[in-house]
């Protein structure tokens, strides 16, 4: 984002170096070219004008004038042009016209009209999973909420010069002694406020103090970092005021981010190798510990927000801020207020009024109910928000129409203060992914599993017949991250065709949501249990509705399964990759143990009538059958010593559910041990199948078979093994916990 926003005013001054009335046109297209390529897009603007002043007709050239329109920030100009663009080619070759003609209409603030060519994007989409489509819907959304009342629960300003200038200013945040920290894009200009040396103009950091009539003219940081031929940007400030956090930005627009004390050089953060691009750092402290807020390539989308453990120079324990924060678009400029425990944000593709918006989340109370905060946005770009609510103070960024510019009405970024009402601290909250009462927080490399036990089975939801619909395939490329947001697109046909929308709503805010979100935290609790090498089995049964035949329904089930396995072999990067693949040099293991099951198992009064969708495919009974279920995991026991007392667990089983346990027992003595048989002290846990002698320091397994047939509640059994030549047999006590 530095590099787009540097490069919107960089060639303001490249046009007048040529006269126009002496130039070809192969010659502005080529230097047109050129400069878009170096993402100088207000450049090339300039350029593809003069080419299209020799021949205005060219669509080819139209085009390239609209992409840079758009990059640059002319809103008017560009719809102008992909609506010409899109009247002669109707998308045949320029696939993508309706689309940004769409995004156009809303940074330029024309709902009207972007809801028509929304609606006409998706009609045209024949993938109604993709990006495309969702972000349709979402923008369709962004039109309906644009029409709301703006609230009042916070005032905006635009601070005026000299800390706004006709350049662009972003990045806002309050440092030691009150002053305010930005980032600035300055160069020196002449009297016609053209760029007088582009090799001048940079990124920088700067600070300003309130004066009593306005702002101190801000004073340039002229640090170690700049001595070092860095450009910086994003700066903020411990709380302490000891340490720093930025954006450090090569001559070739590479970015790191780095640190240093007011008195020592700067260093790049270390830990983050997997995110090269790394960039907008936020530090904060949370329930006692610091961690560092940032936003990166690499996860659900273009950017994502991720967030890790931090020691001072180092940054560890990664993790994407997950689906219900990240999309298929963009989400950046994260900070994070610990008065409310709210992560701030802005992003592209959530519902919003155009351009990126703001958006806030509370992580620990809520984690799903992401919210865009109307009172702050406008259809051009707001982003870099930042909130204290204990103070009722805070900043953001915006290119919206009344910012300064010399050079069109949104071309440059300009800061905006907040001011809302002040509230009452609470206590320090974690940044923590929730699951109806799992906080995920512990770093113990088992806890966070351990923990999840009350909430399997984890159940997963599928639309009708999907993935690889009307085939009898067994496997699919697809993830079920993939299939969900094609799902989720749906959501608002579903509503639709169901004249009691309470149930339809009730169950995609409270199932098929909730399913999603404890998957990734099933992801982020698996990630460090198989670091420290644990093997881990999850059982896993397919559920269909009863609309095919059950033979194709236990192949669909099949199908979803592998999409669950597709989704875990990628999520995070692929860091459980090793582990399933058997290749992880420390022992690691994720297995699938698969149980299928198709209509047999359907809830009793589910449609099957194929001519009612409304109540076989659309109903919430219908839609609660098309699932699969990680019904319980395993982690693999050390074998227990045979002896006189002994101990094993089953964890958490079902009622009515049989499920299969393997125990390896361990042969500690001298002699070989035979086991004759196991009598169980109840029918619902047996001994099904009995090791053959057990050499002295050997192991066996013996395999153990749980009925389901026990009530809800703490299970206790005692087995007694007859082991041959003992005068009295051994007890193995079984443990486990029953749900419904």
């Amino acid at each position: 984002m530095l590099r787009a926003i540097r490069h919107i005013v960089l060639l303001i001054t490249l046009c007048s170096v040529v006269d126009s009335t002496a130039q070809s046109l192969e010659q502005w297209t080529a230097w047109g070219d050129a400069a878009f390529a170096n993402e100088e897009y207000y450049g090339a603007s300039r350029f593809y004008a003069g080419a299209l002043a020799l021949e205005p007709g060219r669509m080819s050239l139209q085009w390239k004038q609209a992409e840079a329109y758009r990059l640059s920030n002319q809103y008017p100009q560009a719809i102008d042009l992909y609506e010409r663009v899109y009247h002669k080619d109707a998308g045949r070759t320029y696939r993508d016209a309706l689309r940004w003609l769409g995004e156009m209409q809303l940074c330029d603030g024309r709902y009207n009209d972007a809801r028509t060519t929304w609606n006409k994007v998706l009609q045209k989409e024949k993938d109604k999973s993709s990006a495309t489509a969702l972000r349709a819907h979402n923008a369709i959304a962004g039109c309906s909420l644009a029409g709301e009342e703006r609230t009042s629960e916070f005032e905006v300003a635009h601070l005026p010069g000299p800390v706004n200038t006709n350049d662009s200013e972003f990045g806002a945040r309050t440092g030691p002694d009150s002053l305010l920290w930005f980032t600035s894009l300055r160069g020196e200009l002449n009297d016609d406020d053209e760029v007088q040396d582009t090799s001048s103009y940079r990124v920088g950091i700067y600070s300003s103090r309130p004066a009593p009539q306005g702002w101190n003219e801000p004073m340039a940081e002229e640090a170690q970092p700049d001595a070092m031929g860095h450009s910086n940007a994003n700066l903020m400030w411990t709380e302490e005021g000891d340490r720093m956090y930025f954006t450090m930005i090569d001559a070739d627009g590479t970015k790191h981010i780095a640190t240093r004390t007011p008195n020592s050089p700067a260093q790049l953060l270390t830990g983050l190798e997997a995110h090269p691009d790394a960039t907008q750092p936020w530090g904060t402290v949370i329930n006692g510990n610091a961690m560092l807020l940032f936003a990166a390539s690499g996860g659900e989308g273009g950017s994502d927000l991720w967030y890790g453990d931090l020691n001072g120079e180092a940054v560890s324990n990664i993790q994407n801020a997950g689906q219900f924060v990240n999309s298929p678009g963009n989400e950046v400029s994260p900070s994070y207020d610990p008065t409310t425990g709210m992560l701030w944000f802005s992003s592209d593709f959530h519902a919003g009024l155009g351009g990126y918006d703001v958006f806030r989340v509370d992580w620990k109370n809520d984690p799903d109910g992401i919210e865009n905060v109307r009172a702050l946005n406008s259809p051009a770009n707001d982003l870099y928000p930042v909130y204290d609510a204990a103070t009722g103070k805070g900043w953001f960024t915006s290119n919206r129409k009344g910012s300064f510019a010399a050079k069109g009405e949104t071309c440059c970024n300009d800061i905006y203060r907040l001011q809302g009402i002040p509230t009452q601290p609470t206590k320090d909250t974690a940044i923590v992914v929730v699951v109806d009462s799992l906080p995920i927080t512990s770093h113990d490399p088992s806890a966070l599993l351990m923990r999840m036990r009350a909430d399997f089975p984890l159940k997963l939801y599928f639309h009708n017949d999907e993935p690889e619909p009307r085939t009898r395939l067994t496997s699919t490329p697809k993830t079920y991250g993939t299939t969900y947001d094609a799902y989720k697109a749906l959501f608002p046909t579903y509503h639709d065709e169901n004249s009691d929308t309470a149930a339809i709503d009730a169950f995609f805010r409270d199932e098929a949501e909730k399913g999603r979100m404890k998957l990734d935290a099933l992801v982020q609790a698996l990630i460090p249990a198989l670091e420290s090498g644990e093997r881990i089995t999850l059982d896993v049964r397919g559920h269909a509705s009863p609309l095919a035949v059950n033979d194709y329904n236990q192949h669909l089930s099949m199908r979803r399964i592998e999409s669950l396995r597709n989704h875990l072999r990628t999520a995070e990067n692929g860091k459980l990759r090793n582990y399933m693949d058997s290749t992880a040099t420390n022992g690691g293991l994720l297995r699938l143990r698969v149980l299928p099951f198709g209509e047999e198992r359907s809830a009793n009064g589910v449609s099957d009538d194929i001519k009612d969708l409304k109540r076989s495919v659309y109903s919430a009974e219908a839609a609660r059958e098309r699932r699969i279920e990680v019904e319980r995991f395993h982690v693999e026991e050390a074998a227990i010593p045979l002896g006189r007392t002994m101990t094993f667990s089953i964890g958490t089983v079902r009622q009515g559910i049989p499920q299969d346990f393997e125990i390896a027992l361990a042969n500690t003595g001298t002699i070989p041990l035979e086991i004759i048989r196991g009598l169980s002290s109840c029918d619902c846990v047996q001994v099904e199948r009995v090791p053959e002698a057990i050499p002295p320091g050997g192991t066996g397994t013996m395999l153990l078979h749980y009925s389901g047939r026990s009530r809800p509640g703490p299970l206790e059994r005692v087995i007694q093994l007859e082991i041959n030549g003992a005068s009295s047999p051994f007890e193995l006590t079984i443990h486990g916990d029953v749900i419904e």
